[in-house]
């Protein structure tokens, strides 16, 4: 994969507002509040940390108030993350020099007693006003004030309650697969409104002249009664919301709180493709930008003690994956030019080359693999082994299962909920093809926590379902390859009922896909084949 830093300065396009709470209260100098989201593990692609790091000192030089803010999913979603189970990542946030953290769903992909472990390893702990366990207590404070001479700064932390899926829910849940956790997903997004609002209420109480929401929400492709905008919409205090988990590029999206009034929601993308950027100036008035690049400073592109810090983080482990197990013609693609998903609403050929390798390895009928484990492209060049774990930076173990036509129908049509829009649980396949007329409702029915009940009302806009060129039997049994994330676990909120595993759980996913990639290079001198190019076709989309 082609890492770059970028080192020519540019901002995009600024908003300045005034404070949302009346009179601005004017601090003796600007404070600026930088903020990441949604590394996924992105340590030094693009901008990086190092470039992060020199950004902040310059920062620093022009206002002694600097802070540093991360709006969840940090430590999963590539090899650094995988390998240190994000040990090797919360050592860089504390190197930087975070100050406030909310945990992203991804936080809790390594177990919630790893979560657990790299809270307290986080030197500034984590933040939520709405992550509790069973008794109603919360798991971290509700909110963090930073002072900054005579003016104080509150951060109020918001989880997504989407996390229940979007990572696994039996970690949130015990053994009668009850749920344990709440992020306040309840009574469409109520009891999370109210819990904001609480937090910003406390904050105010407590002497806060600015309140800026953390939030790992998501504007667009999210649940919407979850998103920030229907926060904003439910709720008055706030200032501005610092934004994550639906990975836009958001300098500054205006939007009425409850009370009418304007507040600026920012997000800054992925895998530090820009630093995110709140300032409240000295006359009150509140700035978002994104900054695109990092200038060089000193004859300095990056932080030379960060940019060492990950080199030897990667000298102990970087061996194991650089050795080169083929080479492509074109890219296999998860996202577009843009970085915005593709897999997560229609086939690519990246998902056609990994659910081949899922099916052909474990000799299955077909193979319905979530598209949110596909996370990065594949570019033209080299394919090394570090690519393939880049591409699904999971430790999931492949499986084969015995499953009913007719779940196999009811599951298409749930993971075809969303559609055109984004969504992690869309099934992306191989040895099975179908249609979704995207101009009917899904007739899956959920839970308020967003599980699929296996109930589908209605007519399925999910239709002309094909299992080896032959119309899918809903009496019979299929064999079918896939992870325990979806089909045992409840992940993106799969259901699967009366799933048997009948094989597998002996290869980790990585071992899967860098089989099925060696031996075809092997056959194909060395080169994925052409037949890759495109996608098969296995999915048509009709509006």
């Amino acid at each position: 994969m082609k890492k770059h830093i970028l080192f020519f300065f540019s901002l995009l396009v600024a908003f300045s507002f005034a404070s949302c709470t009346g009179k601005p209260a004017s601090p003796d100098s600007d404070i600026v509040i930088l903020y990441t989201n949604d590394v996924h593990c992105g340590v030094d692609e693009n901008i990086g940390y190092p470039g992060l790091a020199l950004y902040k000192k310059e920062m620093l030089k022009q206002t002694p108030y600097v802070t540093l803010v991360d709006a969840g999913d940090a430590v999963q979603g590539g090899i650094i993350g995988l390998v240190s189970h994000g040990s090797y990542i919360i050592t860089l946030m504390n190197e930087l020099g975070y100050e406030v953290a909310v945990p992203g769903n991804h936080e809790f992909d390594y177990g919630m007693d790893r979560f657990k472990e790299l809270s307290r390893m986080l030197k500034c702990g984590y933040i939520s006003c709405n992550f509790r366990d069973k008794t109603g207590k919360l798991i971290f404070p509700a909110y963090k004030m930073l002072s900054f001479g005579k003016k104080k700064v509150a951060f109020v932390g918001i989880c997504t309650p989407e996390t229940k899926t979007k990572s696994t829910p039996h970690i949130f849940q015990d053994e009668n697969e009850n749920f344990i956790y709440s992020f306040g997903g309840e009574d469409k997004g109520r009891v999370m409104y109210e819990e904001v609002q609480e937090a910003i209420d406390a904050a105010r109480k407590k002497g806060a002249d600015y309140v800026i929401l953390v939030g790992h929400l998501g504007e667009r492709g999210v649940t919407k009664e979850w998103n920030s905008i229907s926060v904003l919409s439910h709720i008055s205090g706030a200032d501005a919301v610092i934004d994550g988990h639906s990975h836009e590029v958001t300098t500054s999206l205006l939007t009425a709180d409850k009370t009418g009034k304007k507040i600026p929601v920012t997000q800054s993308g992925t895998k530090l493709a820009n630093i995110g950027k709140v300032t409240i100036a000295k006359d009150g008035t509140i700035k978002t930008e994104l900054i695109s690049s990092v200038p060089e400073k000193d004859g300095l592109k990056e932080d030379t003690s960060v940019a060492k810090t990950i080199a030897n983080m990667k000298k102990e482990y970087s061996a194991r994956f650089e050795k080169v197990i083929a080479t492509v013609d074109f890219d296999l693609l998860a996202t577009d030019a843009n970085k915005s998903w593709l897999v997560r609403h229609e086939e690519t050929n990246l998902s056609d080359l990994f659910t081949d390798a899922m099916k052909e390895v474990l000799g299955t009928d077909i193979c319905l693999l979530n598209a949110g484990s596909l996370r990065t492209n594949i570019e033209s060049g080299e394919v090394s082994l570090g690519d393939i774990y880049d591409v699904y930076p999971f430790e999931n173990f492949a499986c084969a299962y015995e499953i009913s036509g007719q779940t196999i129908l009811d599951e298409l049509e749930f993971g075809a909920k969303k559609m055109p829009g984004n969504d992690g649980g869309f099934l992306q396949t191989s040895g099975l093809t179908y249609k979704v007329n995207t101009s009917l409702p899904c007739g899956a029915q959920m839970n308020e926590d967003e599980l699929f009940t296996g109930e589908v009302k209605g007519p399925y806009r999910v239709h002309d379902v094909m299992i080896n060129g032959e119309k899918l039997d809903v009496t019979k049994t299929y064999t079918v390859a896939s992870f325990d994330y979806a089909i045992k676990l409840n992940g993106d909120g799969h259901l699967f009922k009366g799933a048997k595993r009948i094989s597998g759980g002996d290869k980790i996913a990585f071992d899967i896909f860098r089989e099925y990639i060696t031996s075809l290079a092997e056959k194909n001198d060395g080169k994925i084949p052409e037949i890759y190019r495109e996608s098969q076709k296995r999915l048509v989309v009709e509006k």
